[in-house]
């Protein structure tokens, strides 16, 4: 099995990767076009996720060209991915499949963000019109819904493997 993901972060695809490495018992390659995880791999042959704003649009289409099974993933709620996102900088160092208490941000720090989230979707979007596929959301995944062509293992998508962690409130 061979399957290329493209995301915007903080959209689950670190889980969606680990589930389609499980269900095929294979080895998921992460982010080997990020600096600090830079790695060989076999396109005729892994499973690699990748951040979209590691690459640009056309670089991208190249390696599409290269991989029989493409998943692009995104988020619907660019607030919670934009908060998720500040967390995983500002909470836990970068430290990406940490669980966590999220902190409270700023407008502006949101603001912020959501405009570079807005400029990796916008990315995302170009490159799904450009291979005419459809965008799946990790709404969807939460919904264990199918991927064209892929299986994933869904347990991976359970409530208590969420990161975000919420205290209880006091009675």
């Amino acid at each position: 099995m061979n399957a290329l993901i493209i995301t915007v972060v903080r959209s689950g695809s670190s889980r969606l990767l680990q589930s389609i490495a499980s269900h095929y018992g294979q080895e998921g390659i992460f982010e080997p076009t990020t600096p600090d995880y830079r790695r060989e791999f076999d396109p005729s042959s892994d499973i690699v996720k990748i951040a979209i704003q590691t690459l640009s649009v056309d670089e991208h289409i190249e390696l599409i060209n290269k991989f029989d099974n493409v998943i692009l993933l995104d988020r619907k709620d660019v607030i919670a991915q934009s908060e998720s996102y500040l967390n995983l900088w500002n909470v836990l160092g970068g430290r990406y499949d940490s669980k966590y208490i999220s902190k409270s941000f700023t407008q502006e720090q949101i603001k912020d963000t959501v405009y570079k989230f807005n400029k990796w979707k916008k990315d995302l979007k170009e490159i799904s019109n450009r291979i005419n596929k459809p965008i799946i959301y990790l709404e969807d995944l939460l919904e264990f819904k199918a991927i064209e062509g892929v299986e994933y293992d869904t347990n991976f998508f359970k409530p208590e493997y969420k990161l975000r962690q919420y205290t209880k409130q006091a009675i």
